[in-house]
């Protein structure tokens, strides 16, 4: 009996332990369901205000629930392996210089942030470069950190924005459109010469279904990265053919460009691709001309005051582009217009046709001619053509964060002979070297990756 009870004593608390352990259990389940609950729905509060964290064709981005205060980070890198070929007989005989040269380059490792402060109409935007050539604009030291775009916008509801800070000049499309959205591995030879780079003023612009203006007062140019008394020769003086130096800082410069869509999205001119798909075509034509003067201000060095001869710079472009169901084609005729007090009125024009077509869904073909006018009073007169021919593989269809491109480029004539290109060799941009002879030959590997 004394067994017997003692069994059902063990047997009793152990039944005992176990339905405490279940209830206990229960309520831990419950509160963790409860506490899993509530993040949830916290959560989804947070995501119907805006969301907090993720990623998309931006970058990645953080912000506060109500969208208020939003930061994307983005970059890419563009990544080359170059072969140049020029005549054997360049160096003369006996040299030991090479008409073969070959090498790979980090072209572009870009950082990029961008979003909004205070209310969803406030923006900025942020972009470095730690390659050795700005978008050949300014000329560093591979791994050396530039900093390219700084600016802020405010964008209004009647479909006008006013825009302040550093900024590529809207002058050459081209140029305009970004380097990961490009056709060839990089832009043409023309644009390199006659582009306006960038500069630091103010911007009006306005858009509304058919027509997009953009009006800026700025500092000339290619001024980017200078102080208001700088004292540097403006980099456009060879473009503008003007013999001396001109100031880089503008006494005054004013910029008009206006774009007019006929068919399609705005978003379609953001890059020259047209992938396989597109229901509709899409054409716009454009247009802008930039004046500056200088001369007349003071500049400054450490020695002292620094004097320019007064000069007038301007530029002019129309241009067009047209996109279909997996083909693209974009065109663009460029002149500039120099005077100068101590020297003579010089005109230099440029034109530029591509057109690419897709083969399969993510293999593209593409095909470029640029050519390069000077003035008939120039020292060097020639004209100067290029051909590029090539192919790009997206590894993503419809998309750009990850390509791969490879280009021919034929340079069919001496660059000394053309005084606009004669300043441009070496350029790692173009792949163009010094050379005293015609048909110059370039081949470039590329690997893009964009996050």
């Amino acid at each position: 009996m004394k067994r017997t009870h003692q069994i059902s004593t063990i047997a009793g608390a152990a039944l005992g332990l176990t339905l405490s352990a279940v209830a206990s259990a229960q309520s831990v389940d419950r509160g963790y369901e409860a506490e899993l609950a509530a993040d949830a729905a916290g959560r989804a509060s947070l995501l119907q205000g805006g969301s907090t964290a993720g990623h998309n064709n931006r970058g990645f981005y953080i912000g506060s629930g109500d969208g208020n205060y939003t930061l994307y980070i983005g970059g890419y890198s563009q990544f080359q392996y170059v072969l140049s070929f020029t005549d054997d007989d360049d160096a003369g005989e006996g040299s030991d210089t090479e008409d073969f040269g070959n090498g790979f380059d980090l072209k572009r490792a870009r950082l990029i942030f961008q979003g909004n402060v205070i209310n969803p109409d406030l923006t900025f935007y942020v972009e470095g470069a730690f390659d050795d050539a700005a978008d050949g604009e300014t000329s560093g030291s591979e791994g050396s950190f530039t900093l390219l775009d700084y600016w802020g916008q405010y964008q209004f509801d009647n479909g006008v924005a006013l825009k302040w800070g550093q900024f590529k000049a809207p002058v050459t499309r081209e140029r305009m459109v970004d380097a990961r959205h490009l056709l060839a591995a990089d832009r043409s030879t023309v644009d390199e010469v006659f582009n306006a780079g960038r500069t630091q003023g103010i911007a009006l612009t306005y858009r509304d279904d058919n027509i997009g203006l953009i009006f800026s007062v700025n500092d000339g140019a290619r001024s980017g990265n200078t102080p208001w008394h700088t004292s540097a020769g403006s980099a456009y003086t060879g473009v503008a053919g003007i013999s001396g130096a001109v100031p880089a800082e503008a006494d005054i410069s004013l910029t008009l460009r206006g774009d007019f869509k006929l068919a399609g999205d705005w978003e379609r001119f953001a890059d020259f691709t047209s992938f396989r798909g597109a229901q509709d075509v899409a054409a716009m034509i454009g247009g802008a001309i930039h004046w500056q003067h200088g001369g007349d201000t003071a500049a400054y060095s450490g020695a002292g005051q620094v004097g320019f001869p007064e000069s007038d710079v301007v530029v002019y472009t129309i241009d067009a582009s047209v996109e279909g169901d997996g083909w693209n084609v974009f065109g663009a005729f460029i002149g500039t217009y120099g005077d100068p007090d101590s020297g003579d009125e010089v005109d230099n024009y440029g034109a530029v046709v591509q057109g690419g077509v897709f083969v399969a869904d993510q293999w593209e073909l593409f095909g470029r001619w640029d050519a390069i006018f000077p003035d008939d009073d120039s020292a060097g007169d020639d004209d100067f053509h290029t051909i590029t021919v090539g192919t790009n593989y997206y590894f993503v269809p419809e998309s750009h964060a990850a390509k791969f491109t490879a280009d021919f480029q034929w340079f069919l004539e001496e660059p000394g002979n053309n005084t606009p290109v004669a300043t441009l060799a070496p350029s790692s941009t173009t792949a163009l070297v010094p050379s005293s002879d015609d048909d110059q030959f370039a081949v470039r590997f590329q690997m893009q990756l964009a996050f």
